[in-house]
C-alpha cells in the first residue's frame, strides 16, 4: 500500500518526523518496506496564465502561447491544443528541472524562440496523461511554485500489508493504527446519508454473498480531467487517473478501503440492479476489453438486459463512465471474501478492488464510502446527490470476545494489568466491558481480523510496543536441540533413504474426488475432509486426510514420463476432523476444535524395486517390500517387531495386503491396490501402497536396543518342516513352534513353502531354521530331541499340523 504523507496527515497529524514516522510505523507492524518522492524532482515549474495563442505559419499543430507567470509574459512554442486563452497551466521556464533528470532550455523551434515549455501531467510525473498539457485550477495561484501548491515533495511511504490485515489497504486503516501507536487525533470524515429520492432499485438475490449494497444517484455531472491535486495523488498512491468521476471512486475507495463502481445510469436497462449469480450461456465484456464466458459461480450485477458487473472484480464496457455520462448510479457493496477471490481467479483478473475484497471487507464501511466519493464527485463533477437507498438485509453482529488479562501477560511475557490492556484495546476502537475476572471485547468494525482471544493479544502487545518486551529466554532448563520425538523422526527418513527409496514432500492440499477413489465409504474418517477458505485451486480444495492421494498423483507422474520403476515415502502430517478421543492439534484456544494431526509414513511403489543386474533378473515391487521396510523401521527404532495381518479392505486387492500392528496397536495398511483402482486411476499395474501412524514408533525416541552376550558353548541348528491347512497363516505356525521349542529357543525363520504332489489337496509345508543355545551347559542330541516333540506337540494342538519326517 503506497501512502502519501499529505493525504495521511488529513486524518491524523502526529507531528513526527518522516523516518520518525516511518520508525513508528514499522515498530507498531506496519512495515514501511520504502520511502519514496516520486515528484520531487520537479524544479523551477510554476503556475502560468494563458494570454495569446497563434499559430504557427507552416505548422498543422504548432501555436505561439504567450504565458505570463505572474510577473512578465513568456512566449513558448507548444504543440498541444487541449487548453484555451485564460487557462492556468504549468509552465518550466528555463532552467527548470522535470523528473528523470531533464532540464528546461531556451532553444528555436520551426524558426521561433521558444523560452521554457507548457508541461503535461506525465512530464511532471503527477498523472499518465500525455495527450495535453496540465491544465489546472481556475483559482490556482499564478505565478505559485508548482513544487509548493501541489505538494510535489510530498514522501510516499510502501507499506507491507499481510493477508490478515486488509484494514492496511486504506488510508484511514493507516491513519487509525497511526493514532493508535501514537496517541494522535484520529479525524473521520462525517458520513451523510442519502435515502429515498429518485434512485435505482436494488435486488439481493444472494445475501451471504452480496451483504449490503448501497446506491446513489448523483445528476447532473460534467465529465472531464481531475484536478491537478487529485491526479497527483492518484499516481503516488499507484492508481492511474482517468476521468474525475471514475478517479473519485480510486480515491474514495483508497481513503476508506471499500471498493466502489460508477454507471451511467442512460446505459443502464430499468428498471432495476439485481445481485445474481450467472446463468448458463451469460458473457461479459469487461472494462478491459476481454469479452468473458461466464461461471454459474460468479456472482454478476445485472440490469434488466444481463449482466453488467462482475461483482467486486470489474465493471462493464457496456455502462462505463463516458465523456457523454450526466446521470451517474453509484454502487457501493459488500461482498464475501471467498466469491470475490474465486471469480478473479477464474477470470486471472485481479484488480484494486478484488485484492481488497479478498481481505474481508467490513460491511460497515459502505456507508462512510458512498458519503465520501459522493462528496468528492459533486465537488469535482458538479451536480447533487439526488437519491439513495441502502439494503443491509441482514446486518452484522460482533460477539464478544473472552480476554483473560492474567492469561494475556503470562502469553507476552510482559507486565500489563488489566486496566492498562483496556486502555490499549480501547485505543484502536475495541468496547471493552469488565466480565469478573475477565474482559468481554467487542471488536471494531473495520477489524474484522480479530476473531479469537490470541488476537488480542498481538493487539495488546502491537500496541503496547514489541520493544517494550523483555528480552529473557525461557526458564525450561534446556536450550535448543531436538526432542527425542524428532530425532527418531530423522531416523525413520535415513533409515528408508538407505533401504532405497526415496522421500517426496507434497502440498497438504488434495480433492474429495481424490478419497472418493480410494473407494473408502461415506462414514469412513478419511472422507470428512477440512475445507479451505482460499483455495489455491479446484484441485486443492480441502486438506489432506491421508498422504495416499498425492503419493499416488506423484506415482502416475513418473510412470507418464517413462520412469520405469519407483519406491517413494513421504512423512507428514494429515489433517482429521478432531474426535473425544482426540481433541485436536495443541495450542489452539480452549473453545476452538482444531484438527486432528497424525504424523503418518506414507509408501508407494511401482515397477522393478532391484533392477535388472548382469547376475540377476529384475524384481519387481511387491507387499513385502513394504512390510519389510516397515519392520526394518521398527528395528532401527528399538521397538518389539511389527506383526503383518492378512486384510481385504478397500482399496487392496485381496489377498495381497496387510493390516500392520506393534504389540497389539495398529498402525496402518499395506499392500497392492486392486485392478479397478488401478485403472481408475491411470496408475502402472500391480501399483503397491501403504500408509501407517508413526506416533506409536516415535514415541519416547528412539529406544537402545537389549544386548545380550553370546553363548561361549556351541549351540544346537536343525530344520523343521510343518504340514498344516493352506488356510492357516504362517504366523500361527510359527508361534505353536516358538510355543514348543522350550526354553533355550533363540530363533526360528522360515525358509522354504511347498505345494506337491507329497501332500494332500489343501494342505501346504512350512520349513523353518531353528536356533537352540544355552550360555550354562552344552546342548545334545536330547536336547534337540525334546525340542522337536514339543514342537510337534504344539503345532497339533494349536494349528493342527503335524510334522513331516
Amino acid at each position: 500500500m503506497r501512502v502519501p504523507l499529505s493525504w495521511l496527515t488529513e486524518y491524523v497529524d502526529t507531528g513526527l518526523g518522516v523516518d520518525e514516522l516511518a520508525d513508528v510505523m514499522t515498530s507498531g507492524g506496519l512495515i514501511v518496506e520504502a520511502i519514496d518522492y516520486p515528484t520531487a524532482d520537479v524544479h523551477g515549474v510554476c503556475v502560468g496564465q494563458v494570454r495569446h495563442i497563434t499559430p504557427v505559419e507552416g505548422s498543422d499543430r504548432l501555436s505561439l502561447v504567450d504565458v505570463f507567470d505572474g510577473a512578465a509574459e513568456h512566449r513558448v512554442v507548444c504543440g498541444a491544443s487541449n487548453f484555451a486563452v485564460n487557462d492556468r497551466v504549468a509552465f518550466a521556464a528555463p532552467g527548470a528541472q522535470l523528473p528523470g533528470g531533464v532540464t528546461i532550455d531556451a532553444r528555436r523551434v520551426f524558426g521561433h524562440a521558444s523560452e521554457g515549455m507548457l508541461a503535461s501531467g506525465r512530464e511532471l510525473a503527477i498523472s499518465d496523461d500525455h495527450r495535453g498539457i496540465l491544465i489546472l485550477d481556475a483559482d490556482a495561484p499564478l505565478g505559485a511554485d508548482l513544487r509548493n501548491w501541489l505538494q510535489l515533495d510530498d514522501p510516499v511511504y510502501d507499506i507491507e500489508v499481510t493477508p490478515d490485515r486488509g484494514y492496511l489497504l486504506s488510508i484511514i486503516g493507516v491513519a487509525r493504527d497511526i493514532a493508535a501507536l501514537t496517541g494522535a487525533e484520529l479525524l473521520i470524515p462525517d458520513v451523510v446519508p442519502a435515502t429515498g429520492g429518485r434512485t435505482v432499485p436494488v435486488t439481493i438475490e444472494d445475501a451471504e454473498r452480496c451483504r449490503r449494497f448501497e446506491v446513489r444517484t448523483i445528476e447532473p455531472v460534467t465529465i472531464g480531467p481531475s484536478p491537478a491535486w487529485l491526479q497527483r495523488r492518484l499516481m503516488a498512491a499507484g492508481v492511474r487517473p482517468v476521468s474525475n468521476v471514475v478517479d473519485a471512486t480510486n480515491a474514495a475507495m483508497l481513503e476508506i478501503g471499500n471498493p466502489i463502481h460508477a454507471y451511467d445510469e442512460a446505459l443502464l436497462a430499468g428498471p432495476e440492479l439485481v445481485v445474481r449469480t450467472a446463468r448458463s450461456g451469460e458473457r461479459l465484456r469487461t472494462l478491459d476489453g476481454v469479452d468473458r464466458e461466464l461461471d454459474p459461480e460468479d456472482l454478476l450485477i445485472c440490469d434488466a438486459k444481463g449482466p453488467v458487473a462482475l461483482a467486486g472484480v470489474m465493471g462493464g464496457e457496456h455502462s462505463e463512465i463516458n465523456d457523454a455520462t450526466t446521470v451517474i448510479t453509484l454502487e457501493v457493496a459488500n461482498f464475501a471474501p471467498r466469491t470475490v477471490l474465486r471469480t478473479a481467479r477464474r477470470h486471472q483478473l485481479v484488480t484494486q478492488g478484488s485484492m481488497r475484497w479478498e481481505r474481508m471487507v467490513p460491511p460497515e464501511s459502505v456507508p462512510l464510502a458512498a458519503s465520501r466519493c459522493a462528496q468528492l464527485i459533486t465537488d469535482i463533477a458538479g451536480g447533487a446527490v439526488t437519491g439513495g437507498a441502502d439494503h443491509y438485509p441482514n446486518p452484522a453482529e460482533h460477539t464478544p470476545i473472552t480476554l483473560r488479562p492474567v492469561r494475556a501477560g503470562e502469553y507476552l511475557g510482559i507486565d500489563v494489568d488489566a486496566d492498562q490492556q483496556r486502555a490499549l484495546l480501547e485505543r484502536i476502537g475495541c468496547d471493552v466491558r469488565p466480565d469478573g475476572m475477565q474482559l468481554a471485547v467487542t471488536r471494531p468494525a473495520y477489524r474484522p481480523d480479530l476473531e479469537l482471544e490470541v488476537d488480542l493479544y498481538e493487539e495488546i502487545a502491537r500496541i503496547h510496543g514489541y520493544d517494550r518486551v523483555p528480552e529473557r529466554l525461557p526458564s525450561t532448563g534446556q536450550v535448543g536441540g531436538r526432542t527425542p520425538e524428532a530425532r527418531a523422526q530423522i531416523r525413520v527418513r535415513e533409515t528408508l533413504a538407505g533401504a532405497g527409496w526415496h522421500e517426496i514432500l507434497t502440498a497438504p492440499f488434495i480433492t474429495d474426488n481424490d478419497l472418493a477413489a480410494l473407494g473408502w465409504g461415506e462414514d469412513d474418517r478419511r472422507r470428512q475432509a477440512i475445507a479451505l477458505v482460499n483455495p489455491l485451486s479446484q484441485e486443492a480444495g480441502v486438506l489432506r486426510t491421508s498422504l495416499l492421494p498425492n503419493l499416488l498423483r506423484i506415482a502416475r507422474q513418473n510412470a507418464n514420463r517413462q520412469v520405469p520403476g519407483a519406491a517413494l515415502f513421504e512423512v507428514a502430517r494429515a489433517y482429521l476432523p478432531p474426535t473425544d478421543d482426540e481433541p485436536g492439534a495443541p495450542g489452539g484456544p480452549d473453545d476452538v476444535r482444531l484438527p486432528f494431526e497424525p504424523l503418518l509414513l506414507g509408501l508407494v511403489g511401482y515397477g522393478p524395486f532391484e533392477v535388472e543386474r548382469h547376475d540377476r533378473e529384475a524384481r519387481a515391487v511387491d507387499v513385502f517390500d513394504l512390510i519389510g521396510a516397515c519392520q526394518l523401521l521398527a528395528r532401527r527404532l528399538g521397538r518389539p517387531a511389527i506383526v503383518p495381518l492378512a486384510t481385504a479392505e478397500a482399496p487392496f486387492h485381496p489377498g495381497r495386503a496387510a493390516r500392520l500392528t506393534l504389540e497389539g496397536r495398529a498402525l496402518g495398511v499395506v499392500g497392492e491396490l486392486h485392478p479397478r483402482t488401478v485403472e481408475a486411476l491411470e496408475l502402472p499395474a500391480r501399483t503397491v501402497v501403504g500408509e501407517i501412524r508413526l506416533a506409536p514408533l516415535l514415541a519416547g525416541g528412539v529406544v537402545q536396543p537389549q544386548v545380550s552376550e553370546p553363548s561361549p558353548l556351541p549351540g544346537l541348528r536343525f530344520d523343521v518342516a510343518v504340514v498344516t491347512a493352506a488356510s492357516v497363516e504362517a504366523r500361527a505356525v510359527e508361534a505353536a513352534i516358538r510355543a514348543g521349542a522350550g526354553p533355550d529357543l533363540t530363533d526360528v525363520a522360515l525358509f522354504d513353502v511347498y505345494h506337491g504332489e507329497a501332500l494332500a489337496v489343501g494342505e501346504r509345508s512350512l520349513a523353518y531354521h531353528v536356533a537352540l543355545d544355552n550360555a550354562e551347559r552344552q546342548l545334545s542330541d536330547r536336547d534337540e530331541a525334546a525340542a522337536i516333540d514339543g514342537i510337534e506337540r504344539s503345532v497339533a494342538e494349536q494349528v493342527g499340523g503335524r510334522l513331516r519326517r
